[in-house]
């Protein structure tokens, strides 16, 4: 029997194991965080590749080193295409790697044209590591070993390319997607201990690998083209049912990490650790829904599930945040980028670390370098000119501010209400606080308490140059940054701007080295003691790892805006409390410790679906019905979504 008569047999191999995907145990308290996608050495070069190349700045030896690998891959199967590639590679990039000083920055069109070159080099190179490993798969035929060993590396090089051809081809997917699993059967079985032998099928294997390699050589091979216009992506314009108007969706780049940490840092708002329940609080509710929401976002924030909360987990920074391109190191984002936003990109890379949020109703200025006076302008330049979303109404941005300014700092029990340290502070703290008071000839008489001010949480409001950024040029007076506080810092790692510093003992031997203090090593480690007991805290982190209950919990203070927002005619609002209702349910659904509640949070998640469409659609005796029914389910059912 072929393989093309036994297509229904394959197909229905495929579901039981998707089934059998779907029942297998999630770890619970994690289930909500992403996992790394798996993928092949080559298809996830290429996936990186293709993202970095669509970036303004491009970072060309982050392209190089992907390209480097895509040519090992090559090399395995085509050793002299793998050095044809290498060449017309560098060839392109010896350009655009000289050093500035040396050359020009590449004129706009040349930075296009060439990481469209470079897109199509590469297109090509992978496309025939994956031809030529199907051809392996063909030609090992009989070897069971040798065969599945190919297939299996060009079933995975096919993840370069499927994204696109999902979003685009939709016929050609579904039917090269029967292809692989026809393939798998194709190749016959050595069985069990001599049990259930089955002979390879030659003729199928020929016709579903030939079908595969026509459609990846008429689309990516030597004749590919990058698209002239917008997102750089492997679309197969050529196949007979591409569907040109259809959008490929946003990715992040392979080794990007968005997920909140864990254990996750404890919030203080101001008003609850006084007893206030937020529900009651509705201005404030109404901007914690904001600050967990992607949809105050545009694209492609918004479909990447992206928030104010990915950034600053809790109002605390996120120090595992990470997307190639766009940040330099872990817990840093160029939020100038031309993925994010690209008509606010300012064309240069210029990764910040992410700021604490802790106390920030004290901290003014806002941003690095200050350039904000006032929290309000802060929030709408992040919703608007670093994340694509529409201009905030004056509501969502009175709700934002009310809750950031509940942020408050931890409680540190060594401090006094003046900045001074108590008498149970460490003996190596209350050494390093004279240093810290102590005038330095080296740095103009001034001491770090001139900036870092104890009675003033630890900060003067200015700016100062302290020789950590680079200057547009010579003489330049751009270099200033805003002082940051030194509360709740312990658990800020990385330091600096730029993230540069990974502890707070680096910061002190830098600023040690930098101005020539000539502090001696016990100094050091005494200076360092006294700002680490300052950044110090009480219960910086949750205890739990369990988690739904306390979003649930949250969830309530969204919805409790509801009537409020009705009353003054907000349906926009509305439609973004029960999209992110919805949207948070279903992210952290799996956490639930009884997963026999689980149709319970889809229940729930599907009322705050059903309400979205009503008040679309005016509905407004539907949305009261929803809501009703969401709270009377969420009450019931207290005690078991934990």
């Amino acid at each position: 029997m072929s393989a093309r008569t036994d297509r229904g047999r394959w197909r229905a191999l495929a579901a039981l194991a998707a089934v059998c995907l779907l029942a297998a145990p999630v770890r619970r308290g994690e289930a909500h965080f992403v996992p790394p996608e798996k993928l092949h050495p080559v298809a996830e070069s290429y996936r990186r590749l293709a993202f970095l190349l669509d970036l303004n700045p491009v970072l060309w030896q982050e392209v190089e080193r992907d390209a480097r690998s895509i040519a090992r891959g090559l090399a395995v199967v085509d050793a002299l295409g793998a050095q044809r590639y290498r060449t017309a590679v560098a060839a392109v990039l010896e350009p655009l790697l000289t050093p500035l000083e040396e050359a020009a920055p590449p004129t706009p069109g040349a930075r296009i044209g060439s990481a469209r070159r470079l897109f199509e080099l590469t297109t090509e190179a992978v496309a025939r590591t994956l031809k030529l490993h199907l051809d392996a798969a063909r030609a090992a035929l009989g070897d069971y070993t040798a065969a599945s060993r190919s297939l299996e590396e060009a079933r995975q090089i096919w993840a370069a390319f499927e994204p696109a051809v999902r979003a685009t081809d939709v016929e050609a997917f579904r039917r090269l997607g029967e292809c692989w699993l026809e393939l798998v059967g194709a190749l016959g079985s050595p069985g069990i201990l001599g049990l259930g032998t089955m002979e390879p099928d030659p003729e199928a294997f020929r016709e579903d690998s030939q079908e595969l390699i026509e459609y990846i050589e008429l689309n990516f091979g030597d004749r590919f083209e990058a698209p002239k216009a917008g997102r750089i992506s492997a679309r197969p314009t050529r196949s007979p049912t591409f569907e040109p108007l259809a959008p490929v969706p946003y990715r992040l780049p392979p080794g990007s990490n968005i997920n909140k940490q864990l254990p996750r840092p404890r919030q203080i708002l101001n008003m609850t650790s006084r007893g206030v329940d937020e529900g009651e609080t509705t201005l404030i509710a109404l901007g914690d829904m904001a600050f967990d929401s992607p949809f105050i976002f545009g694209e492609p924030a918004r479909s990447l599930a992206l928030s104010c909360n990915s950034c600053h987990n809790k109002s605390i920074t996120n120090p595992q945040l990470f997307i190639p391109g766009l940040s330099a190191r872990p817990g840093g984002l160029d939020v100038s980028n031309s993925f994010f936003a690209p008509y606010a990109n300012n064309g240069h890379f210029d990764p910040l670390d992410i700021p604490d949020l802790r106390g920030i109703r004290f901290t003014s200025p806002y941003g690095r370098n200050g350039r904000f006076a006032s929290l309000r302008e802060f929030i709408r330049n992040v919703i608007v000119n670093e994340f694509a979303g529409s201009e905030p109404g004056p509501t969502l941005l009175d709700g934002l501010v009310a809750y950031m300014l509940e942020f408050d700092f931890l409680v540190n029990p060594h401090l006094k209400p003046d900045g001074t340290l108590r008498e149970t502070a460490p003996e190596a703290a209350r050494r390093g606080e004279v240093l810290f008071h102590r005038p330095f000839p080296q740095m103009g008489g001034r001491s770090c308490a001139s900036c870092h001010l104890p009675a003033d949480h630890f900060l003067d409001r200015k700016r100062h140059d302290i020789g950590t950024v680079q200057g547009s040029e010579a003489g330049s007076r751009d270099r200033a940054l805003d002082t940051p506080t030194l509360l709740s810092a312990r658990f800020t790692a990385p330091y600096f701007h730029d993230g540069s510093q990974p502890t707070l003992k680096a910061v002190t031997e830098w600023f040690n080295e930098r101005f020539g203090l000539g502090l001696s090593e016990a100094e050091l480690g005494d200076l360092t003691a006294y700002v680490e007991t300052v950044g110090d805290g009480t219960d910086p982190y949750e205890e739990s790892v369990y988690t739904l209950e306390a979003e649930m919990e949250e969830f309530r203070f969204f919805l409790s805006t509801y009537e409020f927002l009705k009353r003054i005619g907000k349906p926009d609002l509305l439609d973004t409390t029960f999209r992110t209702i919805a949207s948070e349910i279903q992210a952290h659904k799996w956490d639930v410790q009884d997963q026999r509640y689980l149709p319970i949070l889809g229940r729930l998640a599907a009322l705050m679906d059903e309400a979205t469409e009503a008040i679309r659609a005016g509905d407004w005796a539907t949305v009261d019905t929803r809501v009703a029914e969401y709270r009377r389910l969420y009450e019931d059912n207290l005690e078991n979504l934990r």
